[in-house]
């Protein structure tokens, strides 16, 4: 059997690469959501679904952001937008000119990337024995714009 070791470092990607790293990140953002809404069907660990709603969100988000300009975005995603759903959100909205979000989903979206953003949704700890934690969070209409994000994504990948 032959072992090939590859390092990957900077590569300069044609503009079809782009638009296939970008479609592998958006594919990978709907298969979380996806996971997230088969867990919480099931009445999984709350915290566990909105991790994985979450990080749907984040990498939808992303894989939008490199295919409308894979160029501009790139560099930014991990330092510059990180894991802050709130950061995603308006990128997003200053890209496409969308109107901003209403109060209601901005409070929700707010209070998820706040979890999300300390890893509180993932990882065990004080809040999981005194309460709090992604129990309390509502995500409901943040999960509704989150598919509707994902049907807009879809039409951009055609």
């Amino acid at each position: 059997m032959t072992t090939v070791n590859l390092e990957l470092g900077q590569a300069h990607l044609a503009p079809y690469g782009k638009k296939m790293v970008a479609h592998a990140m958006f594919d990978k953002g709907k298969n979380f959501l996806v996971a997230g809404t088969l867990l919480n069907k099931q009445q999984g660990n709350k915290d566990v679904v909105l991790h994985l709603l979450c990080q749907g969100i984040e990498i939808v988000q992303k894989g939008i952001l490199l295919v409308r300009d894979f160029d501009k975005y790139e560099s930014k995603l991990q330092k510059r937008l990180g894991h802050n759903l709130v950061r995603g959100s308006e990128a997003l909205h200053k890209e496409f000119k969308l109107k901003p979000l209403k109060k209601g989903p901005q409070d929700e979206l707010q209070a998820l990337s706040d979890y999300y953003r300390k890893h509180l949704l993932r990882y065990g700890g004080i809040h999981d024995v005194l309460g709090g934690g992604g129990r309390d969070l509502e995500f409901q209409r943040v999960f509704r714009r989150a598919i509707a994000l994902t049907i807009y994504g879809n039409k951009l990948f055609k």
